[in-house]
């Protein structure tokens, strides 16, 4: 709590002497959230405060204008080439969906605790092309310059963000502060600061995860640049899952008070990963045109743009174990891992990776092509990769060559680059119709020979009195494993083997009707020498042809003040065994809503999540990765939460209970065997933004 009240005070102070900014020229180009478009995501609520009313109240009850707030927000996609603009949430619709992994998947598989490694069994949400193998699981914490938003504002924008949940001994705190401010018209900074401090619900799951961001941007007539620098942070302790299930699945049978004394495989096992980004995007607008906008006035526009992306990404993974004598008691049939290659005495594996990637692209703009109505842009990129690893002890001899009986530890490195060419074909401007086509292909170093082919349209059409949006997208991928999938020695866990390119196609569809708040979607992939992580947790590769697919509703029930909206999946896989998903996978947020005294909207329901029963993923602390098993299903329980929200002027507060029906049905509970959902208790958090 002093460190939140620091952080209030700091950022009071940058806040009150911040001075009048300015909204420069952009386009209202509209982006898209996954899921709702009201859903909260990413832990924060961008909300503009006041309305236009509520300013313009001001504004006559004041001798001095007012200058009206406003917050702006886009993304970097298409290979950094184009800014997407973000639609900025203003209620507290899903604002209780407090747990970054549910703000991004419907159903995950993770291990419980806030914060703690996560994968999402949805089809749609499996990723192609995989980052640094350590630290997939956590990728919804460590994100991506894709993921990033970059802000203009009218005036210092300032959001607080807090959610905590008890008791104290096993408390749970998220922490949040997103600062940003224009400098000048085209010029704006900013940070964003986030915190995860949770001691766990059950023994060594403690989570201490940090990430800070400082950003900024500058929109020029001619230059643009966008740069970040990300460091995030994740702590962790791994207790490797309960020893026996039966002590959650048979209560009677439980001698422990309390969850936090539930037996578990061991509590001296921990991982840190630390990742260091450094990003910057340049453009420069080369050449005009003259385009008639009617029979006597024309404009200019750039005829193309020439931009440079320099991405420096630097993880390290460092997974410890103090003492080895708790991991291996002398019962052998307790040993949670089989070996020790090393050191018999501790495990300190760790782990670099360092990637540099330089691309160079020449966009000619669709605005400066009037006949044809389209875009095109042609670039360049290169990988340079430098991996070390654990590679064990070596033995030290003296100047004679015997040995002194002295180990020193080992590392391995390697570095090594790739470098490919692409182009898109796009059209991103008028009403009806769009489109994209695009390509690259992998000709030198490691990846030479992978490739990937994109397409996708969206339109819209008249149902009735509605409009109805259509879009399809699709792919066709030849991509090779990353370095440590082939192989990794470690101290109890190691492989060295050669796979083949993994094979994807990929086919993707929907309709969206607005007006009726529905959307129907489907999916397509059909999968090649898919790696997997099979049943003793190593990397493995099948020859058998694979096929996934996922149809989805998202629907919102509305009579008078009563709401219902809803999200379900239904899956197929041809292999249940290597690709284990959930049949059926159902989100519900059920509440009612209404304004007090002309001020005080609240909403107050419950949400509801549930999937069939599947043979879930367990969990490998040594890599961190999850990995096959057939011990037991889990699932065909649903979790419920009640829950509260209030919005009041520019504060967004939430107060729920998770898990309030534990045990009323029976007691699989559980995300995956080891590894149950955390214990009914209650929850409260507050989102409070700041314009001045």
């Amino acid at each position: 709590m002093k460190k939140l009240l620091i952080i209030n005070i700091v950022f009071w102070a940058l806040s009150s002497t911040a001075f009048a900014q300015f909204l420069p020229r952009g386009n209202n180009q509209s982006g898209g959230n996954r899921g709702f478009s009201t859903m909260q995501q990413g832990g924060f609520q961008n909300s503009p405060g006041r309305t236009g009313e509520e300013n313009q109240k001001q504004e006559e009850g004041s001798q001095f204008p007012t200058i009206p707030r406003e917050v702006k927000n886009w993304r970097l996609v298409d290979d950094f080439s184009l800014s997407d603009t973000i639609a900025v949430d203003t209620i507290s619709t899903g604002f209780q969906i407090y747990n970054p992994i549910y703000q991004k998947s419907i159903a995950s598989v993770f291990t419980g605790n806030l914060g703690a490694p996560a994968q999402s069994v949805i089809i749609e949400d499996r990723p192609i092309h995989r980052r640094f193998l350590f630290a997939q699981t956590l990728d919804y914490w460590l994100t991506s310059p894709q993921d990033w938003k970059y802000y203009n504002t009218r005036t210092p924008y300032t959001n607080l963000y807090y959610q905590h949940s008890g008791p104290k001994r096993r408390s749970e705190e998220h922490v949040g502060v997103l600062f940003t401010q224009n400098i000048n018209e085209k010029l704006n900074v900013g940070f964003n600061y986030k915190l995860i401090s949770s001691v766990g619900k059950y023994a060594g799951q403690q989570v201490d995860n940090r990430l800070f961001r400082l950003f900024s941007s500058y929109s020029g007539e001619r230059y643009l640049v966008h740069g970040s620098f990300f460091y995030g942070k994740t702590d962790q302790l791994n207790n490797g899952g309960l020893i026996d299930d039966n002590n959650i699945l048979n209560p009677e049978d439980n001698e422990y008070d309390g969850p936090q004394y539930i037996p578990v495989n061991f509590t001296n096992a921990s991982t840190r990963i630390d990742n260091y980004r450094l990003f910057i995007n340049q453009k420069l607008k080369i050449g005009n045109i003259s385009i008639p906008v009617n029979d006597s006035v024309s404009r200019k526009t750039p005829l193309a743009t020439l931009s440079h992306t320099f991405e420096m990404n630097r993880y390290r993974r460092a997974y410890k174990i103090d003492d080895l004598s708790g991991v291996f008691p002398a019962d052998t049939s307790l040993w949670y891992y089989n070996q020790i290659y090393n050191d018999t005495n501790q495990t300190k594996d760790t782990t670099y990776q360092t990637t540099y990637t330089n691309t160079v692209q020449l966009k000619f703009n669709e605005e400066a092509n009037p006949f044809l109505r389209f875009g095109m842009r042609v670039y360049l990129m290169n990988e340079v990769e430098r991996n070390r690893w654990p590679a064990g002890t070596v033995e030290i001899t003296d100047s004679t060559g015997a040995p002194t009986g002295d180990y020193i530890y080992h590392k391995q490195k390697e570095k090594r680059t790739a470098t490919a060419f692409g182009g898109q074909l796009f059209k991103n401007q008028g009403n009806n119709f769009f489109y994209d086509a695009g390509l690259r292909i992998w000709f030198q170093g490691y990846k030479a020979g992978d490739s990937e082919i994109t397409g996708g349209l969206r339109s819209q059409f008249r149902v009735g009195k509605d409009t109805a949006g259509v879009f399809a997208r699709g792919g066709i991928y030849l991509t090779s494993p990353d370095f440590f999938t082939e192989q990794y020695h470690s101290n109890h866990i190691r492989w060295d083997k050669r796979f083949d390119p993994e094979q994807t196609v990929k086919i993707r569809g929907g309709i969206n009707i607005p007006t009726r708040r529905l959307q129907l979607t489907g999916e397509v992939r059909l999968l090649n020498d898919h790696i997997f992580w099979n049943q003793e947790a190593l990397p493995e590769q099948t020859s058998e042809f694979l096929q996934l697919i996922q149809f989805s509703l998202k629907k919102h029930f509305q009579l008078w003040n009563l709401h219902s909206r809803n999200e379900m999946s239904y899956q197929i896989t041809s292999n249940e065994r290597i690709i284990p998903v959930p049949e059926f996978a159902i989100f519900s947020s059920n509440y009612f809503e209404n304004t007090l005294f002309q001020v005080l909207f609240f909403q107050i329901g419950f949400d509801v999540r549930y999937h069939t029963a599947y043979y879930a993923p367990d969990f490998m602390p040594a890599t961190g990765q999850f990995f096959i098993q057939k011990e037991r299903k889990t699932g065909n329980y649903p979790v419920i939460d009640p829950f509260v929200n209030f919005h009041l002027k520019r504060a967004n507060i939430f107060v729920k209970y998770d898990h309030i029906n534990q045990g009323w049905i029976d007691n699989n509970y559980f995300h995956t065997i080891g590894y149950p959902v955390n214990p009914g208790g209650l929850r409260f958090g507050v989102s409070w933004n700041f314009y001045d």
